[in-house]
């Protein structure tokens, strides 16, 4: 399957990001579908560390909200920043021929090529994808997901080149398919040869003039053994009882938790902390669910508990305030 980039800005679009993260991991699965590439290691380049992310990607879905370009207090836009994640996003995809589809959200349209740097101005004639968050949002995101089906059916992206790995595949499946057929066809000749004995012909006889016989060399027959007693010679069985078969053990169901969904701004942050100082490892939308959670102790900061928590492939630490027990929609017990 292919590799999918899901782009975005967080001051911009991060809880609606998250819930279109959500459905192209239930089409393609997790394997398939990777957002914030941009969260850098320590000591590394990041314009490096995104190139290497996009490098072998397929297509890259840009979700553009109304502050997509990233309007600053002074009235410059973050997009003409070289440093700005999102615009090394979209130089990258476009150099290396990925597939760009920028999707629209809350009624965002698309940046003009005057907004846009010289690098990324091609991204403003780039056909794009309306969603509406609200009740269409499935509908929507069907229209999506068809698109990329047909990208990926026909193995091309918008630049026209066409390269599949079958096609690729077929001139050296035929050469080797012609390499076994000479091999074997060297084998039989060899065989002949290595065995003068074996299917040699007499000398054509002198009175029949045309008669040619073919001999082979000649075995003795084999000449029959006397049988033993089998009855005699066979030890005597003694029948084991079988062991009794183990008791099959019932693991107790997995407990996972799902955000509320009316938790306020609309997501709910797993950080790298327990506690508001650290870093976001990823917003997680409204109404989620999957969350399987370990210990809940005390807060730092003397808010609500925090409970060691993991989400999907991300792992960090999760405020208990919003989140409860998706079946009997009880809180996490505290340790």
């Amino acid at each position: 399957m292919s590799k999918i980039i899901v782009s975005y800005r967080r001051s911009d679009s991060a809880a609606t990001a998250g819930r279109i993260f959500d459905r192209l991991v239930d089409r393609y699965g997790e394997a398939s579908v990777f957002m914030d590439i941009d969260r850098i290691p320590f000591g590394t380049d990041f314009r490096h560390h995104i190139q290497d992310a996009l490098r072998d990607a397929d297509i890259l879905l840009a979700v553009v909200g109304p502050a997509w370009l990233g309007q600053k207090a002074d009235g410059a836009s973050r997009i003409q920043d070289e440093a700005d994640p999102v615009r090394v996003e979209i130089e990258a995809a476009l150099r290396q021929g990925l597939t760009v589809i920028p999707v629209l959200i809350d009624n965002a349209a698309m940046p003009a090529a005057a907004e846009l740097p010289e690098s990324i101005r091609d991204f403003a004639y780039i056909n794009a994808a309306p969603i509406d968050i609200g009740r269409d949002f499935r509908a929507h995101m069907d229209r999506v997901t068809r698109s990329i089906d047909a990208i990926v059916a026909r193995g091309k992206s918008d630049t026209g080149v066409a390269v599949t790995a079958a096609s690729a595949a077929k001139p050296k499946r035929r050469r080797a398919v012609w390499i076994s057929v000479a091999a074997l066809a060297l084998l039989v000749i060899g065989g002949l040869a290595l065995a003068p004995d074996v299917f040699r012909p007499t000398p054509p006889d002198k009175t029949s003039g045309d008669e040619i016989i073919i001999a082979s060399k000649s075995e003795p027959e084999p000449q029959p053994q006397a049988q033993p007693n089998e009855a005699a010679e066979r030890p005597a069985v003694v029948a084991r009882p079988e062991p009794p078969l183990p008791v099959p053990t019932v693991s107790p169901p997995r407990t996972t938790y799902r955000v509320l969904p009316n938790v306020s701004g609309g997501v709910q942050n797993l950080r790298s902390g327990p506690a508001v100082k650290y870093p976001v490892v990823i917003a997680i939308p409204a109404g989620a669910t999957g969350i399987a959670i370990g210990a809940c102790f005390a807060a730092e900061d003397n808010t609500r508990p925090w409970c060691a928590a993991t989400w999907r492939s991300y792992s960090g630490y999760i405020s208990s305030c919003c989140i409860v027990d998706e079946k009997s929609g009880l809180p996490p017990k505290v340790d």
